[in-house]
């Protein structure tokens, strides 16, 4: 079973070089900035302006560092199919607020530059470059990954606190509402179900790896004897159910595919967790080691399910199509 939408299902094909049309692309694209966006204006609300300026950079100088390689490459320019603009916002979301700008810079080079275009761009790339570039640079700059106490918490003065999967003091209501320390766009869990409302509405992402991802986390810290609901509201961990694991590069495009990638992440997420003391890296390396097992998983879930088959003609198709 492939996805629902023609151009989502064109746009995930399983063997480089990948199938796109620009123009549905870049409206898929567009969708997932808008459904963005809640946590964006929340994050302005929580952490200032501060936090809008970073993410504005960040998306700036991904679009930046794409023009430069294809200028330098002497290849067609393709910031106007928007992606690299996704990749910077995705990035800056889980970034401190307080983040130093050359950092920044550095990052969403090493995002688009090393784990996307490096790879062949967008559709040829093994790993989701914001999540990818996010481990990197908690490895460089690792001190520098400092979290501001929301400005609805503090006074004038800035201070600086631990993300809730550290401190184990936020209650419910500060980690739906986002008055939590933690990544600028990130810690709003309602922000975060808006957009995600978004996105399912307009059919752009399903929900099959979502609810895999949270329903596993949830009942693997249960029998780890933790707070299911507090490790799903903690850490970015929604932000990662809809909007890192249902990235249509790195992620099945199979049904069955969806569902076994949700499972593996979050028993992945929760095991990095548990007993490796790794509270929030530990959930993006998760992530990275699900993204190199995706085509395994997909021929895996073409194995088992005959309604793969009907994925397997697609691909078989447009590749046909291709060589035309």
């Amino acid at each position: 079973m492939t996805d629902f939408r023609p151009e989502i299902a064109e746009f995930k094909q399983f063997s480089a070089p990948y199938i796109k049309d620009d123009t549905s692309v870049s409206k898929i694209m567009t969708h997932l900035l808008v459904g963005l966006m809640p946590s964006l204006v929340l994050s302005g609300i929580i952490f200032g302006g501060k936090a809008l300026m970073l993410t504005a950079f960040c998306i700036l100088t991904s679009m930046l560092w794409e023009r430069l390689f294809c200028l330098i490459t002497k290849k067609k320019s393709t910031i106007d199919d928007l992606s690299a603009a996704v990749t910077g916002m995705i990035f800056a979301f889980m970034l401190p607020a307080n983040f130093s700008f050359w950092r920044a810079a550095i990052g969403t080079f090493i995002a688009v530059i090393v784990f996307k275009q490096l790879f062949g761009g967008l559709g040829r790339n093994i790993f989701n470059p914001a999540v990818a570039s996010r481990l990197v640079c908690w490895y460089l700059f690792r001190s520098n990954f400092l979290y501001p106490e929301p400005d609805v918490n503090s006074a004038d003065i800035e201070s600086i606190g631990e993300i809730s999967l550290l401190s184990g003091v936020d209650t419910y209501g500060d980690m739906f509402l986002g008055r939590v320390c933690g990544g600028l766009g990130e810690v709003s869990v309602i922000a975060l179900l808006t957009g995600a409302f978004y996105l399912l509405s307009m059919r752009v992402i399903s929900l099959y790896e979502p609810i895999a991802f949270l329903g596993t986390v949830f009942c693997f810290s249960a029998v780890a004897g933790k707070d299911g609901v507090y490790q799903i509201l903690a850490g970015g961990t929604v932000l990662a159910a809809f909007f890192l694991c249902s990235d249509y590069v790195t992620t099945p495009s199979t049904t069955l595919g969806k569902i076994i990638f949700g499972i593996l992440a979050g028993s992945l997420t929760c095991v990095f967790r548990f007993f490796f003391r790794m509270p929030y890296e530990g959930m993006l390396i998760a992530i990275l080691i699900c993204n190199v097992l995706t085509l395994v998983i997909d021929d895996l879930a073409l194995a088992i399910t005959p309604m793969g088959n009907s994925a397997d003609d697609s691909r078989k198709k447009s590749n046909e199509k291709q060589t035309r």
